[in-house]
């Protein structure tokens, strides 16, 4: 019995072998590990893009998708002073125009456009700028579209009593669009800026469903269909 008890002991501190992966487990980690380290990078990589995505729209401004025939606009930053931008995508038809101004006339349905530059289909960004044109020191309010198509540009000069007002650190009631994109149907306009100048006591009555009770100077600029003579 003693023998036996021994031997049984024996055998069981015997090591077993260890158990070798076969070539197929062996590819199969191998392949594992790979595609977990990919997609670590895959992640890594979309993160950084979303990133670089949300400095560009920060920087441009951004257009939301929008249906074949709606017209889309939404406000661009800018950084320099009296200088403003936006973003707008039109349809093939009609065709598309954005009118400017610096004055909304007492007691008028709407500002005095003084000038429209017409949009071709598809995106455009829009600049307004009222600054001394280099070429005769005068001060302009100037549009200028940039598109796929090339760049359009128009400028009006602007009366020396207005643009000591625009120059001037007057308290400005901003409207218009924002930076979220402003869908309207085919045919509707979209008013893009209005920025008015807090000037005397007719800058009292600033904005509301009737026309300002005085001469209102200001920067005004609307996406409307192109029907002819502003």
């Amino acid at each position: 019995m003693p023998n036996k008890r021994n031997q049984d002991a024996n055998s069981l501190s015997v090591p077993r072998p260890s158990r070798r992966l076969s070539l197929r487990e062996f590819i199969g980690l191998v392949t594992i590990l790979m595609l977990v380290v990919g997609f670590a990078i895959t992640i890594a990589r979309l993160r950084a893009s979303e990133s670089e995505l949300s400095q560009l729209r920060a920087e441009h401004g951004y257009l939301a998708p929008s249906d074949e025939g709606q017209v889309a606009a939404s406000r661009a930053p800018s950084d320099q002073p009296l200088t403003y931008r936006a973003r707008v995508r039109v349809p093939k038809k009609p065709r598309y125009r954005v009118c400017y101004s610096t004055l909304w006339p007492q007691n008028a349905a709407h500002p005095k456009w003084f000038a429209a530059l017409d949009l071709p289909p598809g995106e455009s960004v829009l600049t307004f700028t009222i600054e001394p044109d280099q070429r005769d020191s005068k001060w302009k309010i100037s549009a200028i579209a940039r598109s796929p198509l090339g760049t359009k540009r128009i400028a009006t000069t602007l009366p020396s009593e207005q643009v000591s007002i625009l120059r001037s650190s007057k308290d400005v009631i901003r409207a218009g669009i924002g930076f979220e994109t402003v869908l309207a149907e085919k045919n509707q306009t979209i008013r893009l800026l209005d920025e008015r100048w807090l000037v005397g006591e007719g800058g009292v009555f600033l904005y509301g469903d009737r026309p300002p009770e005085a001469d209102q100077v200001g920067v005004f600029a609307e996406l409307q269909v192109d029907q002819g003579p502003i």
